[in-house]
């Protein structure tokens, strides 16, 4: 792996749940971490778009790689420039102990 393609600033966030002033529970995603990684696509899919209570949305595979961190979990998502993307899964890059390659749906929503 090239360093050097590692060239977006990627925050990692995990779920949070938080009262209002009204004492209201609100879940929402709170930063975690933020490191340099790269996205790249995979594959095509036939039909990528989704609707989403009643809003029509985006759902879109990526591959997304960084340098291995132990903070990385599961049920966190990822943001990037205004683009979230839900993680499904994750391990070492082929040939590599360094690297993570973590698969990932990214989700918008139109509208």
């Amino acid at each position: 792996m090239n360093p050097a393609k590692l060239n977006k600033r990627i925050t990692f966030q995990v779920p949070t749940s938080v009262q209002d002033h009204e004492g209201n529970w609100i879940d929402g995603y709170e930063d975690n971490f933020t490191v340099w990684g790269s996205i790249d696509g995979v594959g095509s899919m036939k039909n990528p778009e989704v609707t989403v209570a009643g809003a029509a949305g985006v759902k879109s595979p990526k591959k997304i790689t960084i340098r291995v961190n132990e903070k990385l979990k599961h049920n966190m998502r990822v943001t990037y420039k205004g683009r979230f993307f839900d993680v499904l899964d994750f391990d070492f890059a082929k040939n590599s102990r360094s690297y993570i390659e973590i698969i990932c749906n990214e989700v918008g929503i139109d509208g």
